[in-house]
Formats: C-alpha cells, sequence, structure tokens
C-alpha cells in the first residue's frame, strides 16, 4: 500500500494505492500524524478510488483519524470507496461514521 497526500487549503487528500490491511495500516497513521504535526490540517478526505479492501486494523485507523480530526474541530471523509469497501462499511455498521462521496472533488466541496 501507498499512501500520497495531497493539500487545498486546510484539507488534506490521502490518495491510497492498494489495500488497507495489517502492518500498511501505520503508513497511513504516519502520514496522518506528521500532516497534523507540520501543517496544522485539520480535515483529511481518503481517496479510496484504487483500493478494494480494508481489514480490521485499517477500520480502526480509520476511526482512530476520525476521532483525532473530531479533537481539532475537523473531519474525515472517504472519497470513491469501491463495492467491496462499501459493504465492509455497512457490514462493520462504520457506514454511517463516515460521509461517503462519489470522488475527491465531491467530498472537497462538502469542507466546512
Amino acid at each position: 500500500m501507498s499512501v500520497k497526500c495531497d493539500e487545498y487549503n486546510q484539507t488534506c487528500v490521502f490518495t491510497i494505492t492498494g489495500d488497507l490491511v495489517g502492518d500498511d495500516v501505520k503508513t497511513l497513521s504516519k502520514h496522518a500524524e506528521k500532516t497534523f504535526e507540520e501543517r496544522r490540517v485539520v480535515d483529511f478526505i481518503i481517496d479510496m478510488e484504487k483500493s478494494s479492501f480494508i481489514d480490521s486494523e485499517g477500520l480502526e485507523s480509520l476511526l482512530w483519524l476520525r476521532r483525532t480530526c473530531e479533537s481539532h474541530h475537523g473531519q474525515v471523509k472517504l472519497a470513491a470507496p469501491d463495492e467491496n469497501v462499501r459493504k465492509i462499511l455497512e457490514i462493520t455498521r462504520l457506514s454511517h461514521r463516515f460521509e461517503i462521496h462519489r470522488d475527491v472533488t465531491a467530498a472537497l466541496r462538502t469542507i466546512r
């Protein structure tokens, strides 16, 4: 898995390439921590267009990011998850905890 970060004002868009699983999840957490420390970013969009699976560690990482953002008065939104990832979010009842958008552009439009 790889993570690319692009910034738009106080929003960071993480583009995930590959599955959000196991030890790879640490990559996302490290990028998020570094972003918080260096840039005062408070909102994150996770672009999942190039990811087709997420496991329990990936879900925990998204929840951690959500809690951390909320403590800084920010938000986390998911963009372009495929059908498999959407099903996992629904089965785990986490789909209601994240705003899900069809693409990054749509998610960026909703940032306050």
